[in-house]
């Protein structure tokens, strides 16, 4: 077997198998997971088809315009392990939130050259991966399984069910679908002849209908939010002059008559909007608690893995009216994926980050005049991961961190 070939299977198992960083181990006292295991196997077998084939490394050349930005953000990232409260620790997130998911990408854009339809080869594993996390979770449904929640959608206080799939949290389910739903849309719009791709087609479309019904069990707003905006994007994009107006049209008219008709939806819709119900006002608890802390290191923040450590000098328990406490719980992230990255790598981590994000859809605009659909649904698929960003932290996983770049990806080799 070629190592090309060798090596593609690695990378089709590890978009398949993102959520294995949940099987964790020590080697030689190291904690480790599956996922990073297998990325740094990844990676060694790589190196020996270099030296075996004699071929220079060269880490950045299929990288282009986002050489500079990526080493800036390894480096702004491994600075702000120096600056947190556990360094150990914080090291640990730097190597598996930054370092091994650009490891990944690395790899993959060099893979590219010798196999220029490798990224079906990827999309295809990540439909996979979202086909068994959703059917999990539906699994949940009848079965049993997945968790209570006190702050979605409901209030007085209920305990409320939700499908977490292969996940403890149904928000990580939700955080790792949204962008993969949006990729399957861009798939199936590129179909030009579905009846010489009847079973493909079919296989793509049980897939979108599992995992939305699986955001749906989970009860994830903002993916179900950033699905919505994403497709919206994905739409108006590939479609061309009257098309896109009758389809703006119908959703404007179907969005209105929601509100207009039915009373509970919109008082649901005013509560979310403007943040009145409990989930929003714990989020708007957390923020002002992030804020105050960036306000005091603005700079360069608590440092990797600092937030967690210090925001309960911030952070007051969350009180109802009646002086009830409803949550005093200390979470890992600000549920704001922009906070979460300027209180963890400081104001540098983040212009970084827009940089990215900006050079992203440029070259996204770029690209969409040969290659529409696909290129359209990655730039949706980004934009699922910052609409959603804006409630939750769809960045600081080893999955997610992961999946981001495999989009990067994804983008640079179309």
């Amino acid at each position: 077997m070629k190592w090309q070939t060798i090596l593609e299977i690695f990378l089709f198992l590890i978009c398949l198998f993102l959520p294995s960083y949940q099987i964790r181990f020590k080697i030689l006292n190291l904690p480790t997971t599956l996922l990073e295991l297998m990325i740094i196997s990844f990676f060694f077998l790589w190196l020996i088809k270099k030296i075996k084939g004699k071929e220079k490394i060269d880490f950045l050349k299929e990288l282009k315009e986002f050489r500079i930005l990526i080493l800036a953000w390894l480096f702004f990232s491994l600075l702000a392990v120096f600056f947190s409260p556990d360094k150990l620790k914080g090291l640990g997130h730097w190597r598996a939130y930054f370092f091994e998911p650009i490891l990944v990408l690395f790899i993959f854009s060099d893979l590219a050259k010798e196999n220029k339809k490798i990224n079906n080869l990827v999309l295809n594993a990540l439909f996979l991966c979202a086909f068994f996390a959703s059917s999990w979770a539906i699994f949940q449904k009848f079965f049993g399984g997945g968790m209570l929640s006190l702050e979605v959608w409901r209030y007085p206080l209920k305990p409320i069910w939700r499908a977490t799939g292969p996940f403890p949290q149904a928000n990580f389910l939700g955080l790792l679908l949204g962008p993969i739903i949006i990729l399957v849309f861009g798939k199936i719009f590129s179909f030009k002849n579905i009846k010489n791709n009847i079973v493909l087609f079919f296989y793509y479309l049980i897939v979108l209908f599992f995992s939305i019904i699986a955001v749906f069990l989970a009860l994830s707003e903002g993916a179900i939010l950033g699905i919505i905006v994403g497709l919206i994007f994905l739409i108006l994009l590939s479609l061309k002059g009257k098309q896109r107006i009758f389809f703006l049209s119908i959703f404007l008219l179907f969005i209105f008559s929601f509100i207009l008709f039915n009373s509970s939806f919109s008082n649901y819709l005013f509560q979310k909007i403007f943040f009145k119900d409990l989930s929003g006002q714990i989020r708007l608890n957390i923020w002002r608690a992030t804020i105050n802390l960036i306000k005091e290191r603005p700079i360069f923040g608590a440092g990797l893995r600092g937030y967690q450590k210090m925001i309960s000098k911030y952070q007051k328990p969350f009180t109802l009216p009646t002086g009830e406490i409803i949550s005093e719980e200390i979470h890992p992230y600000p549920h704001n994926l922009f906070l979460a990255i300027w209180s963890e790598l400081g104001i540098f981590g983040l212009i970084v980050f827009l940089l990215i994000i900006l050079k992203f859809f440029k070259l996204g605009f770029k690209k969409a005049k040969s290659n529409g659909n696909i290129v359209y649904s990655l730039m949706a698929s980004m934009l699922v991961i910052l609409i959603h960003g804006l409630v939750d932290t769809p960045y600081f996983k080893n999955d997610l961190s992961t999946l981001f770049w495999l989009i990067v990806g994804l983008m640079i080799n179309s």
